[in-house]
């Protein structure tokens, strides 16, 4: 049962047990120093030993200036060590470990301290509009992506996934409802995928021909709800955006959808019914020969079998399953899928991040209360 779940897959090298997913979700474990910590390194071990075939790792900060603390950070050669400790714990339970490279714009707004680079100027108000990042930035923003990439590759990482959705700063180059350039960087589709492409070629040189990169896509934005269509990413565009990416030469694609104005398409309440995005990430998986992963508040194994078996995505990627149950593939491999915990997409997790984001305090979990705190419970 669930042979295609627990079939192995090729990523270039990089051979995975299975088709199961842990993606990138922030847990502020590591403080202010950005660094790894025991806690981070036990809630990762605990996923790999529970069945996750993929751990990628959160939101990882690549220029000094725009990394806000709470947040992960390879943009310094201080942050490889642990970084390797955390790849070290993973590899010894026999998983893998990604990275998600991430530069976040606005986001970095929880730290006052964080400089925010945005495309374009934007009015926040009627006196005060947060400018735009200069031509000149745009070399070092692109050159400070390759070396964080370089020290994934230093720390013991088997993948890189570069974050290019929910409106962070690269997202918000490709979005036409956002960047508002008047140089080759805005503009039309080509002068806006300009800077991921720069990206992309940057870590390919510092990764070299054989290591696995990946990109993080929105490809729909759901702005249309908002009653907002003109120059924002649907659907056809995310599928265009992501062929372009394909012949860039990456070497998987991680389909989401929605940015900040459209929040509830990023992290589902209980209204979403499982696999809902099928259609959004079919459309990609249709257009593209290099292997898909996709989200689409997948709880149950039967429903990320289908998503298998109907070629929808090569992998299936589950956010809060893992922080409900950590055993969640452990459990289905072994047959006991109806001892599952299951994530009741009541936000809880979601809501105290956000809510003590500047305290330090990680997620919780309505129904697991051992999520992020594996260290305490035992």
């Amino acid at each position: 049962m669930f042979e295609k779940l627990f079939s192995p897959i090729k990523i270039k090298d990089m051979e995975l047990k299975n088709r199961i997913i842990l993606p990138a979700m922030g847990t502020k474990f590591s403080g202010d120093g950005s660094e790894v910590t025991d806690k981070l390194i036990d809630y990762h071990v605990a996923r790999v030993k529970g069945g996750s075939g993929l751990n990628i790792v959160e939101v990882t900060s690549v220029y000094t200036p725009a990394a806000p603390k709470r947040f992960l950070s390879l943009s310094e050669d201080e942050y490889i060590p642990g970084m390797k400790r955390l790849t070290d714990a993973i590899h010894a339970e026999g998983g893998k470990a990604g990275v998600q490279l991430w530069l976040g714009a606005l986001a970095v707004s929880s730290d006052r301290a964080a400089q925010i680079i945005i495309p374009s100027d934007m009015p926040i108000s009627a006196e005060i509009t947060i400018p735009g990042m200069p031509k000149e930035l745009i070399p070092v923003v692109v050159d400070a992506y390759g070396k964080a990439a370089n020290r994934a590759v230093q720390a013991g990482y088997d993948c890189i996934e570069f974050h290019c959705a929910h409106t962070y700063l690269p997202h918000s180059f490709l979005s036409g409802g956002i960047n508002r350039r008047t140089d080759e960087y805005g503009g039309s589709f080509e002068n806006r995928l300009r800077m991921i492409t720069e990206i992309i070629e940057g870590i390919r040189a510092q990764c070299g021909p054989d290591f696995p990169i990946g990109v993080r896509l929105s490809v729909e934005e759901f702005l249309d709800k908002t009653g907002v269509t003109e120059d924002y990413i649907h659907i056809q565009d995310g599928v265009k955006i992501a062929m372009a990416l394909e012949k860039c030469g990456i070497d998987f694609i991680d389909v989401s959808v929605g940015l900040y104005e459209t929040g509830s398409v990023c992290v589902e309440p209980i209204s979403f019914p499982q696999g809902w995005r099928k259609d959004l990430i079919k459309a990609v998986k249709d257009h593209v020969s290099i292997p898909v992963i996709g989200v689409s508040c997948i709880r149950e194994p039967q429903i990320a079998e289908q998503f298998l078996e109907s070629s929808i995505v090569d992998f299936v990627s589950m956010g809060r399953s893992w922080l409900a149950d950590e055993e969640w593939g452990r459990k289905v491999l072994e047959g006991r899928e109806n001892e599952l915990c299951k994530c009741i997409n009541c936000l809880r997790c979601f809501e105290s991040l956000n809510a003590w984001m500047g305290a330090g305090i990680p997620a919780e979990c309505a129904v697991n209360p051992r999520a992020c705190r594996e260290r305490r419970y035992g």
